[in-house]
């Protein structure tokens, strides 16, 4: 009988590809949002830090150029939180990006699978009806054969 084939083999190919390299850029998006998130965590850790420093030495009594350094100091650590937060948004952004890509080279890969199943499927079906006609014709002569000779 004839080997299974399927026509858009290559096609298929390509839409794994296709998925595998959806799948790394996620993975590598993951991978920056994580890295954003440590750091903005950390900008916020030295926020807290500065505030908690800057407490102290307004209770130990600080004069108006320190006091003027710490709050310009404070302010940087701030806008330095906010950009983080902003490039975290970002990055968030990017993972669903992502997210919806990997999910359309998966849904396009699926869609290629089943066919090549469903095609699959239909060989295998025609091959045991071209089988089970090649039995029923030899069993048929068989069966003309023994009448011929018994008859």
């Amino acid at each position: 009988m004839k080997r299974f084939n399927f026509r858009l083999d290559k096609v298929l190919d390509l839409r794994k590809m296709s998925e595998e390299q959806a799948q790394r850029r996620m993975s590598d998006a993951q991978r920056a949002r994580t890295l954003q998130e440590q750091t903005k965590s950390a900008a916020e850790v030295a926020l807290r830090e500065q505030e908690g420093s800057f407490r102290g030495e307004i209770q130990s009594g600080l004069n108006a150029g320190e006091a003027l350094i710490n709050s310009r100091f404070h302010q940087k650590l701030r806008s330095n939180v906010a950009v983080e937060a902003a490039r975290l948004v970002h990055a968030e952004e990017i993972v669903s990006d992502r997210r919806l890509e990997l999910a359309e080279a998966a849904r396009q890969k699926k869609m290629l699978e089943v066919l090549r199943d469903k095609r699959m499927e239909e060989h295998t079906l025609e091959t045991l009806r071209i089988e089970q006609g090649v039995l029923d014709d030899e069993a048929g002569q068989r069966l003309a054969r023994t009448r011929e000779i018994y008859g």
